[in-house]
């Protein structure tokens, strides 16, 4: 492990050196082929302004999005915490096959949300997601945590929760960017990201508090219930037609 962190950091930093800012005026419709008419699309239904980060934490929007992701998050970081333990029990020393599909599910959630929330909007996106996600939580109590599911069923599960969780690493970003601009998006996102360790705190502190008493089933309920809460919150989310939302 001491080896690829080394690898990352170099090949990274690396990498980094090559970024540079675009120059001003730089239109990313017309520089990869688009039309005038695509370019002025895309200027109309684009965020009003840029927000910043004093601004946008004063907002509902803010702090509605920001709840959304930390039950998201949250949802897919319990299972983390715990995906190879609850693999154990149908895989026993093939564990380590739902661990790796649980990170491909994850890498495949970001690239698929990514290319439907262009087609059918992020809010849509975003709602189909939370509500999948609280189907697997239900799901998991017969399958997994009262160990009935067989080892196929186990590795689907672990795969799909990996894709779910991916899925809010692909589309809270978007959101970001389609309420607040690019201008202070570094900043905007950062401040929206902090919800990815709030939830993974929580969420995780209760399923290992319920499952040393004996409840670990009722962590997959509690969690499946803020899955189906934060679905249904995601009808307030303002839609912009820039991403397709009806």
């Amino acid at each position: 492990m001491l080896f690829f962190g080394i690898a990352f950091a170099v090949v990274l930093s690396a990498l980094s050196m090559l970024l540079v800012n675009p120059p001003a005026g730089y239109d990313p419709a017309q520089a990869f082929g688009g039309t005038a008419k695509q370019a002025a699309a895309a200027a109309r239904t684009a965020a009003p302004n840029d927000g910043k980060p004093s601004e946008i934490i004063r907002t509902g929007r803010f702090w509605l999005m920001w709840t959304l992701y930390v039950i998201g998050s949250g949802a897919g970081l319990m299972v983390i915490s715990d995906v190879l333990g609850l693999a154990k029990k149908s895989l026993a020393e093939q564990a380590f096959i739902a661990v790796a599909l649980f990170a491909v599910g994850n890498a495949a959630g970001r690239i698929i949300a990514g290319i439907l929330s262009d087609k059918i909007g992020r809010r849509m996106t975003l709602r189909i997601m939370l509500a999948f996600q609280a189907l697997l939580m239900f799901l998991a109590i017969p399958l997994v945590v009262n160990g009935g599911a067989g080892q196929v069923l186990l590795v689907v599960f672990a795969t799909f929760i990996g894709f779910n969780y991916g899925t809010n690493l692909s589309l809270f970003p978007s959101l970001a960017k389609d309420n607040w601009g690019l201008k202070n998006f570094g900043m905007n996102y950062g401040l929206l990201f902090t919800a990815w360790g709030v939830g993974g705190l929580i969420f995780s502190e209760m399923y290992q508090r319920l499952k040393s008493t004996g409840h670990q089933s009722t962590a997959f309920v509690i969690m499946g219930v803020f899955l189906l809460l934060a679905a249904a919150l995601t009808f307030m989310l303002p839609g912009w037609r820039k991403t397709g939302d009806a």
